[in-house]
């Protein structure tokens, strides 16, 4: 029978990646196939299979590099011990035979945020032990001659390890992130009747266009730039609701203040649920400076509501016309607000969230994991 080994460090987390781990799992499972996840830390199952094994190695370094080499270590010493015949990881090893890219490319990762820092905080990219543990790690394992298949979730992606490293195309399949399609429908349905109340108390304007920002660390995710195109722009009749966590809060408060934005931004926090948001926008904006594929993309897709997206977004692939726009000037205010301002003249209405909601719908979190697993089982 064929077993299968899961790699995922620190799986107690609540992260896309981590969600798409239990969602391989259990669909290896839902076939028939053994399946054990190496993970790290203190980590509780969310489905219960007796074909599911779960094994927490001790990895006790709290430096992140130190975490990253200490796990790859164990995992190896674990495999050799305990081999199994399909080895898929959606971390970053050494040791595996399938590979689902999640991270994206850390080298292109790097290269964009040069493009982004001073020269201070290019040098510190040589310097530090994490980067140069991450990148040797992903080179050993792009470059592995025992890979049979690596996914990633983005043409993007696929390009940045060819231009990088020296890995088979023939062994790269694109497959986009899913979305939980079908289980959204009662939310979708109930968006136009949900929204006036939510308005009301989240105490947001019920006149005013709603854009919607969703994402952790605001500065990978644009929310600077963001802000400087909204400035130009700020005598229109908008307002922002800003979801996600982010260390700096302090700086991006002041610069709302600066900007003259106070009124038109308003910072939520992180929200596990963000229904209600979607419910509520008219437009949700991902000016990314660096995403694989920002999940973000295709769960407001789902919600009928349109996005804008920057091309630095892997997830902007599945744009189109009728769903959406792609930013190619977020260093340009100017050209940046413009697209803003066009997005004010389309309001989210029933017909037009209908069409975007059924452009997605080929991209159900069922279609898309059996695509991955069946692709691994016949390699």
């Amino acid at each position: 029978m064929t077993q299968i080994t899961l790699i995922k460090a620190e799986l107690f987390k609540q992260g896309g990646l981590e969600k798409y781990t239990w969602q391989i799992a259990r669909d290896f499972c839902s076939l028939g196939i053994p399946v054990t996840i190496l993970t790290s830390g203190d980590v509780q199952p969310i489905f219960n299979d007796p074909l599911l094994n779960i094994v927490s190695l001790p990895i006790s370094h709290h430096l992140s590099f130190l975490k990253v080499i200490y796990f790859d270590k164990a995992c190896t010493e674990y495999l050799e011990k305990h081999p199994t015949p399909i080895i898929f990881s959606l971390d970053r090893n050494r040791l595996q035979t399938h590979i689902r890219a999640g991270n994206g490319v850390h080298a292109a990762y790097l290269q964009r945020r040069s493009q982004e820092e001073g020269l201070l905080k290019k040098t510190s990219f040589a310097l530090n032990p994490l980067h140069y543990a991450i990148l040797s790690l992903e080179k050993r394992s792009f470059e592995n001659p025992n890979l049979k298949l690596l996914f990633t979730n983005s043409e993007m992606v696929k390009q940045e390890i060819l231009r990088f490293y020296h890995t088979d195309p023939e062994k790269i399949a694109v497959v986009h992130n899913g979305v939980e399609w079908v289980a959204m429908q009662n939310q979708f349905n109930k968006w136009e009747e949900e929204k006036e109340k939510a308005l009301r108390l989240l105490n947001l304007d019920p006149n005013a266009f709603q854009f919607l920002f969703i994402g952790h660390n605001y500065r990978r995710k644009g929310l600077e730039k963001l802000l400087r195109a909204f400035a130009i722009i700020k005598n229109e009749n908008f307002q922002i609701s800003v979801i996600g966590k982010e260390k700096r809060i302090g700086y991006f408060h002041e610069l709302v203040k600066n900007l003259g934005l106070e009124k038109k931004i308003i910072f939520f926090g992180p929200k596990k649920d963000t229904a209600t948001f979607y419910q509520i926008a008219d437009c949700t904006v991902i000016p990314s400076l660096y995403d694989p594929f920002a999940n973000v993309t295709v769960e407001a897709l789902a919600m009928g509501v349109p996005v804008i997206s920057s091309k630095f977004n892997g997830g902007n692939e599945i744009l189109t016309p009728i769903n959406g726009s792609v930013i190619d000037c977020l260093n340009d205010s100017k050209e940046f607000s413009k697209i803003l301002r066009n997005a004010l003249e389309r309001s989210k209405d029933t017909k037009s969230a209908v069409a975007i909601r059924e452009s997605v719908r080929h991209l159900d979190f069922s279609n898309q994991l059996r695509l991955i697993t069946s692709a691994t089982i016949q390699s």
